[in-house]
C-alpha cells in the first residue's frame, strides 16, 4: 500500500486554504491525509465540501505547543502555513494581533517543526506587499516597509530566512500578486462587485481611484503552491506573477460582460490610501496560469451564484 503524504494547513478555512485543501483532496494520484489547524469558520456549503475528509483542529498558530502536538500527531510531513492576518483595514486598526499572527505565528510553526523530524518540508505563503509601490518587483528586490500588513510579512519573510540559513530547514516561500475567486466572507472587489451584480444592483467605479494590481485565480494559486511544494527547489523564493494588469474601473467592466442587462455608475470616493501601483515578474521560475482573467472571473461567478446560499 503507498505510504500517505500527511499535510498541515493552517488557515485551512481561509479562501486559499480552503481552495488549497479541495484541491489536495481530489487529487487521486496522491495519496494524501489533509489536516487544517482553524482558529475561525464560517459554516457554509463549500467549506463542507472543501474540507471533505480533512482532519480539522481548532486552534491558533500562536500557540506553539499545539502547532507541535498537531505535527507530531499526524506525522506530518508537508506544511502549507497560510495563516495569517490578511485585510490591510484590519492591520490599520490593530497592529500589534497582526504582527502577533504573522510573525510570531509564523516563528511557532516553524519551531513546532524544526523539533518534530516528520517534517521533509514548508511552504509559507507571501505577498506582494513585501515590495512595496514598485512595478515588475522579482525576487531579489529589496522588502520596503510601509503600513502593519505589509510590515509584518516583510518581518514573516526574515524570520523564514533566518531559519532557512541558521537551522537549513527545506521551507519555500512564495510571493503572490492578488487573488481572487469564490471568496464570499472578505470585503474585496471582485467578490463584493460580482455579490452586487447576482443581487441586480448596479457596480460603482469611482472616478478618482486609478490603482491597478496584477490579479490570479484561486485556482491557478494553489495549483502554483502545489507545484512548489513537490519540486526541487533551486531558490527559497519565487513570485507568483501572471501578467493580468488592470485598474479598478476595468476589472469592474470585465465582470460586468457577464451582466449584460447592469451597467456601472460612477461617483467619487474616499479612497484609503494604499499601494497605486504594483506588479510581480519572476526570475527564479517560468510559470504560466492555466485561466485567463476572463476565464477566472466566469469561474468565480459560476461558483458565488453554485453557493449562493452561502452568501445571499
Amino acid at each position: 500500500m503507498e505510504e500517505r503524504n500527511n499535510i498541515l494547513i493552517t488557515g485551512i478555512s481561509g479562501f486559499v486554504g480552503s481552495h488549497l485543501a479541495s484541491l489536495l483532496n481530489n487529487r487521486k494520484d496522491e495519496n494524501n491525509r489533509v489536516v487544517g489547524i482553524v482558529r475561525d469558520m464560517v459554516p457554509s456549503k463549500w467549506v463542507i465540501n472543501a474540507f471533505h475528509d480533512c482532519v480539522i483542529v481548532q486552534g491558533d498558530v500562536r500557540n506553539k505547543e499545539l502547532v507541535k502536538r498537531v505535527v507530531n500527531r499526524y506525522d506530518i510531513n508537508q506544511v502549507y502555513h497560510l495563516a495569517a492576518s490578511a485585510i490591510v483595514k484590519h492591520a490599520w486598526r490593530d497592529p500589534a494581533e497582526v504582527f502577533d499572527t504573522n510573525v510570531m505565528g509564523t516563528v511557532n510553526l516553524l519551531e513546532a517543526c524544526r523539533e518534530v523530524d516528520s517534517v521533509d518540508k514548508i511552504l509559507v505563503l507571501n505577498t506582494d506587499k513585501i515590495y512595496g509601490e514598485k512595478m515588475n518587483a522579482v525576487e531579489t528586490d529589496n522588502y520596503e516597509v510601509s503600513e502593519p500588513y505589509a510590515t509584518s510579512k516583510i518581518c514573516q519573510g526574515f524570520c523564514v530566512k533566518s531559519w532557512i540559513k541558521t537551522y537549513g530547514m527545506n521551507i519555500v516561500m512564495p510571493s503572490s500578486c492578488n487573488i481572487f475567486g469564490y471568496d464570499p466572507f472578505n470585503n474585496r472587489i471582485i467578490p463584493n462587485v460580482i455579490k452586487d451584480c447576482i443581487r441586480g444592483n448596479n457596480p460603482t467605479i469611482y472616478r478618482n481611484d486609478d490603482s491597478i494590481r496584477e490579479y490570479i485565480y484561486v485556482e491557478d494559486l494553489v495549483q502554483a503552491l502545489h507545484t512548489l511544494m513537490n519540486t526541487k527547489n533551486e531558490y527559497s523564493t519565487y513570485n507568483i506573477s501572471t501578467g493580468y494588469v488592470y485598474n479598478q474601473k476595468e476589472v469592474i467592466m470585465n465582470i460586468l460582460e457577464n451582466f449584460p442587462k447592469l451597467e456601472a455608475e460612477y461617483k467619487e470616493g474616499d479612497i484609503p490610501a494604499q499601494i497605486q501601483k504594483q506588479t510581480l515578474c519572476s526570475i527564479h521560475w517560468d510559470f504560466k496560469p492555466k485561466y485567463t482573467f476572463d476565464e477566472g472571473l466566469k469561474k468565480t461567478i459560476e461558483k458565488f451564484k453554485l453557493y449562493e446560499y452561502d452568501w445571499i
